[in-house]
């Protein structure tokens, strides 16, 4: 745990102050999506936010590495102010031996994630296992943001979805947690691994009102 902190402090202090100041990140050579790629919108502005949830959420069942979550407005604007703040973060996976950390950088409507021992040894060429577009097209008129995810082997669909609803547990439910998420950003020498272990054997209590129940691969 030790040699996991310092090797954490070690390439925060190299990159914060300066790499990472405006830097494009991990995942920046993936093209921006659209919605319009996706659904024909403007089939779709006359409906209700529950029929393109609907529409939305069955879309994606029909599809092999992806996951996706319908959010409301004012959760996803809480989210993205703090992000803003907080670009960066990690995370840690339960694993049958035990855990995995993986590193997240927001991009804009985008949040790429990556393993942490990826990140170290290729820094922002480190290739994205899970991606989360979020897509603001109907966030004034119907009060939704529309969350699709794309994941890649190594990483599991249970495991996506985890990572998904992690990234509300930290950033919006558990004002404790977001703690985490700010020391870790601005005040990196205090940041306390021990803490984030531990919350992965804390049940949450809370549950993000979206959930993100669809993964259709293993």
């Amino acid at each position: 745990m030790d040699r996991v902190k310092g090797t954490v402090k070690q390439w925060y202090q190299r990159r914060v102050r300066g790499t990472l100041a405006g830097a494009p990140g991990i995942g920046s050579d993936i093209p921006g999506h659209t919605l319009d790629s996706i659904l024909k919108t403007d089939l779709l502005q006359e409906s209700s936010a529950e029929e393109i949830s609907r529409v939305w959420t069955e879309y994606h069942k029909k599809k092999d590495g992806f996951v996706c979550g319908v959010i409301p407005s004012m959760h996803y604007a809480e989210i993205e102010a703090k992000s803003k703040i907080c670009p960066r973060f990690v995370y840690a996976i339960p694993k049958d031996s035990g855990f995995e950390m993986m590193y997240s950088e927001f991009h804009q409507h985008r949040v790429s994630f990556t393993s942490l021992e990826a990140f170290k040894a290729l820094q922002n060429s480190a290739p994205p296992l899970l991606e989360l577009f979020h897509y603001v097209d109907f966030q004034q008129s119907k009060d939704i943001v529309l969350m699709r995810g794309v994941y890649k082997a190594p990483l599991t669909s249970a495991e996506a979805v985890f990572l998904a609803n992690q990234l509300q547990m930290y950033y919006r439910i558990d004002p404790e947690r977001y703690k985490l998420v700010h020391t870790f950003n601005h005040n990196p020498a205090f940041f306390d691994f021990n803490e984030l272990l531990q919350n992965l054997d804390a049940p949450d209590k809370k549950v993000p009102s979206h959930r993100v129940p669809t993964s259709t691969s293993e």
